[in-house]
Parts: structure tokens; C-alpha cells; sequence
């Protein structure tokens, strides 16, 4: 498999904020820190990485479960050390669907996927962060 490659550039930013630039074929996304943030910082964009992997997965898998969902957010929160280097300690990400007559067996199977065999970004961190998942269904 070919290797993931970009270019982080140094934005300029007033202040004693940082602002970052990644670069990547598919696209750019910017990262912040500082009081006049406007973009979120590494430690959130890593959370929202997660959130992301995962429910890129349960609606891939839902589809071909023919489930219609109509809409999808993941509420994530994210538990962090007192003393640095501040690390996640424990994830918890609600899986929040909406749509008629969603199964709820298909989206308990679709997270033990995505969380046993799919999420690359999960199993990239797995072994230090205990990440829980819950997930809502809503019926439209």
C-alpha cells in the first residue's frame, strides 16, 4: 500500500497562537491553538478523526444493510490527562441516526465492525485509549 504523504506549513498567526496548514492530495485542513482560534487543534481534530472513521463506516455498512438513514451526527467527548503531555485518556462518541424503521441489530453490528475490523484510525490509537460507543436511533 502506498504510503500517506503531505505538508504541514506554518500559517501566520498575531498573537502566541499557532496556526498550521496540512496539505494532502484529497485536500487541505487547517489547525489552531491560541485564544483567537480559528480552527480546531490537533487534540480535537484526533477526536474528531475517530468520530469520523467510524461513522464513515456504520453508514457504509448500514447501506448495504439497507438501512435508510437520513441523518447522522456523533456527539464525541474526549477525557484528557491533568499533566502533560495531556493525552486522551477514554473516548465517548453517541452515534446519533435518524431514518424509518432503522434495525437497531444492524447498528450494533455495524459499530462491532467498524470497532473490531474497519476503523483505521481507531486501531491506530486502540491500544492506550479506551474508546466507548453508543449510539441513538431516532425515528423520522
Amino acid at each position: 500500500m502506498k504510503p500517506t504523504e503531505g505538508t504541514l506549513r506554518l500559517q501566520t498567526v498575531e498573537g502566541d497562537g499557532l496556526r498550521f496548514e496540512a496539505e494532502f492530495p484529497s485536500g487541505r485542513i487547517v489547525l489552531d491553538s491560541g485564544a483567537g482560534a480559528v480552527a480546531p487543534n490537533p487534540v480535537h481534530a484526533l477526536l474528531a478523526a475517530v468520530a469520523a472513521c467510524e461513522a464513515m463506516d456504520v453508514i457504509g455498512l448500514m447501506r448495504k444493510k439497507r438501512q435508510a438513514v437520513t441523518a447522522y451526527e456523533v456527539r464525541m467527548s474526549g477525557e484528557r490527562a491533568a499533566e502533560p503531555p495531556r493525552r486522551y485518556t477514554s473516548m465517548t462518541l453517541v452515534h446519533r441516526l435518524t431514518g424509518h424503521g432503522l434495525e437497531a441489530a444492524a447498528v450494533e453490528d455495524s459499530l462491532r465492525l467498524t470497532v473490531e475490523k474497519y476503523c483505521s484510525v481507531y486501531h491506530t490509537i486502540r491500544p492506550d485509549v479506551p474508546i466507548t460507543n453508543r449510539y441513538e436511533l431516532i425515528e423520522a
